[in-house]
């Protein structure tokens, strides 16, 4: 490689002996190295038009990955590595969202440091960007944040957005249809936060009857009303200090729209039956499978509440917008459930691949992975093939199981519906009729059960 052609590479530390190190080891790619051990020369650095970045994250007088945000600001579009004795999570997705590539921990192999440099100048020789697909992976090992792998870049971007602003107080709201994985990404802001040692407490706002919702949230005092026996604290103080993840915001009813409303104003509430003004600090995230846009329009949420709500919106697409991901959570929910059910590793052909790809998904990663569970216990080999899916191979627009699977088929096993609907009689049989306690036990609110109930003919 000749001298006009050598690549630049800029690498930034704060301690000499690490920077020598660095540079010792990229110098063998016949490369021009700059070094800078401070945020400021690096800065200058910069405009001198580097091909890779190799960045400590932590720097006397900056943060690496704020400072890759500086020069993507200035116009540094080069691939980055990022280098931290000290991994976190919200560090690694924050990375993402400035276009970093690789997250190396140290201590590191000097080779390995070498290896994904020379793969990401021969991707910046060829097309001018590396592949973020290794750091995503690295998230995953590292921090076992499985639904990270989402090669989705509306998705990566929520994540990378959620990122930066997981340590403000700032609340959230999270957009996008049933099954698209609003909580999992709630569950992240929360666990990127200072808050991840508190609680993370959800309430699903549709399933509570009006009245148990204020009482739940804001709790009560002993005699507020006929069965309150004693005191009880609400989930607002049980979050305090943590977050309070509110899931179908828009099924919430007008009256207690407004109780939310002042509540969120300055954190502070009274409970049900009480005089005492109690002050909390907790994090609002919160979630909707409808367009509370369309709501405010409809007159059916408070326009106020949207814009308190609404200070970072994140959407989640639904899985017909992102093929892409079906076979990566495919594999993924194989291989959960498998463990699950103390099977061996088990494979998916490329037939049933094909067949998850070319349904559309209403139920979104949910119903991805029930049908993939279902075919799991379908297959009696260790391969799921399409027979296994009981998916309609003539209507796969539909997303719906097939109703040409005979029992006959299926052999002596039971689909999964018969199943379910055993375990809700034998449960609710055991709690003699108590419809909370049987709610609690399957892990799903009392008007859900209800209904389940009446369609099985349950009385």
């Amino acid at each position: 490689m000749s001298a006009r052609t050598r690549p630049k590479v800029l690498i930034v530390d704060d301690d000499p002996a690490m920077l020598e190190a660095l540079a010792g080891a990229i110098a063998e790619l016949d490369c021009e190295v700059t070094t800078a051990g401070d945020g400021a020369s690096a800065l200058e650095a910069a405009g001198s038009g580097p091909q890779l970045l190799i960045l400590d994250r932590m720097l006397p007088d900056a943060d690496g990955v704020e400072l890759l945000g500086l020069m993507r600001a200035q116009g540094v579009a080069a691939p980055a590595i990022i280098v931290t004795a000290q991994p976190t999570l919200a560090t690694a997705i924050d990375a993402l969202g400035h276009q970093a590539v690789h997250y190396l921990a140290k201590p590191f192999r000097p080779a390995e440091l070498v290896e994904r440099a020379r793969a990401l100048l021969s991707a910046g020789a060829r097309d001018g960007a590396g592949d973020p697909d290794y750091l995503w992976q690295a998230l995953r090992e590292r921090f076992g944040f499985e639904h990270v792998m989402s090669r989705s870049p509306a998705v990566r971007r929520a994540y990378a957005a959620a990122a930066r602003v997981a340590g403000t107080r700032a609340p959230v709201l999270l957009e996008g249809e049933t099954g698209t994985g609003k909580d999992w990404l709630a569950r992240a802001i929360h666990y990127m936060s200072d808050r991840a040692e508190r609680h993370f407490v959800a309430v699903n706002c549709g399933a509570l009857p009006e009245q148990l919702l204020t009482s739940e949230l804001f709790g009560h005092e002993k005699g507020a009303f006929t069965s309150a026996t004693q005191a009880k604290k609400g989930l607002c103080e049980v979050a305090d200090g943590g977050t309070l993840f509110l899931d179908e915001i828009g099924e919430m009813s007008l009256d207690n729209q407004v109780k939310l409303l002042h509540f969120t104003q300055d954190l502070r509430f009274t409970r049900l039956g009480g005089l005492q003004t109690i002050e909390v600090d907790v994090r609002i995230i919160c979630a909707t499978n409808q367009s509370l846009t369309v709501a405010v329009r409809e007159g059916r949420f408070r326009e106020d509440l949207y814009y308190r709500l609404a200070v970072m919106p994140l959407r989640l697409p639904p899985l017909r917008e992102r093929p892409e991901d079906i076979e990566p959570f495919a594999r993924f929910f194989l291989d959960k459930h498998a463990r699950g059910h103390g099977r061996g590793r088990t494979a998916i052909s490329d037939e049933a691949l094909a067949l998850l790809r070319a349904q559309r998904w209403p139920g979104n990663l949910r119903q991805l992975e029930n049908t993939v569970q279902r075919g799991l216990l379908m297959a009696a080999g260790d391969t799921l093939g399409p027979e296994h899916l009981m998916l309609d191979h003539d209507a796969p627009a539909s997303g719906e199981p097939s109703s040409d699977v005979s029992g006959e088929d299926l052999g002596a096993m039971p689909d999964l519906a018969t199943v379910e609907a055993e375990h809700i009689r034998r449960v609710w049989a055991a709690s003699g009729g108590d419809r909370s306690r049987a709610a609690r036990v399957l892990g799903i609110s009392p008007r859900t059960l209800g209904r389940r109930l009446d369609d099985l003919g349950v009385d």
